[in-house]
């Protein structure tokens, strides 16, 4: 019989199983880092408050720190950006708030100057309401703003030139007039503002001039303006009063009166 050779057989090792990763220690944890970015976070949400600007300034510094520190750099460069953006807001709400309250004390402030001006011109109306209106020859008259004296009359006057001669059933009466302005304020009165009342017709100055001419204008306060001023008539009128009118806004009311005063001649 022939020999049959046999290789022997090799058995497979065992499987062994997977090693496990090898857990390394983390590294220290960098609180100030962690701090930083907390306060950050906070001074942002409260940036339109006072407590944004201390939390946000608090946040910079422990940032700062906490980059000289191992771990957490992320987090602190965050809470230094985070801290800057709410300080910033901060700062600016802060700005607005004291210029809204500066601002709005110069408004009450202005209101107030403005409500007292409105008050004392209200006062001065209601004065001027309430007022004498009618004043007789001799005396010295006040009309509205303005003290007025009759200096002299003269009835018949006779112009210098032929050709302003009066018509028939009429007369030129010269008025010799001082008018002082008695408020606080400059004031304007013309020629004009004066007409003559003769027996209730009343009507302004007629155009002729006689030197020294009642010009008027804007008279400051306490100044007084003197002149002539010449108005036609008819030769039969009886009662002559000097006259004034003002409008004033009654505030009682609320509707606007046409104040008359007179003084006789």
């Amino acid at each position: 019989m022939s020999e049959i050779n046999e290789k022997p057989t090799v058995e497979a090792a065992p499987a062994q199983p997977p090693s496990a990763p090898v857990a390394h220690p983390a590294g220290p944890t960098n609180g100030l880092a962690v701090a930083s970015m907390i306060l950050g976070i906070l001074a942002v949400l409260c940036g339109w408050f006072f407590l944004g600007l201390i939390l946000g300034a608090v946040a910079i510094v422990l940032g700062i720190i906490g980059l000289k520190k191992p771990g957490g750099r992320g987090m602190a460069i965050t809470g230094i950006i985070t801290g800057a953006i709410g300080t910033l807001t901060s700062l600016i709400f802060i700005s607005i708030f004291f210029i809204a309250i500066a601002f709005g004390g110069a408004i009450a402030s202005e209101g107030n100057v403005i409500k007292n001006a409105i008050d004392r011109a209200n006062a001065s109306q209601q004065a001027q309401i309430d007022a004498k209106k009618d004043f007789n020859k001799g005396e010295t008259a006040t009309f509205g703003n303005f003290e007025v004296t009759v200096n002299s009359v003269k009835r018949n006057y006779i112009p210098e030139e032929s050709f302003y001669a009066p018509d028939a059933g009429e007369e030129y009466v010269l008025v010799n007039v001082s008018a002082k302005n008695v408020s606080q304020d400059a004031e304007s009165l013309s020629g004009y503002d004066l007409s003559l009342n003769a027996d209730g017709i009343s009507d302004t100055s007629y155009f002729i001039n006689v030197s020294p001419e009642f010009e008027g204008g804007t008279l400051s306060a306490g100044a007084t303006a003197t002149g002539n001023l010449v108005f036609k008539i008819t030769d039969d009128a009886k009662k002559l009063k000097l006259q004034y009118e003002s409008i004033v806004y009654d505030t009682s009311d609320y509707t606007s009166k046409t104040l008359t005063y007179t003084l006789g001649l």
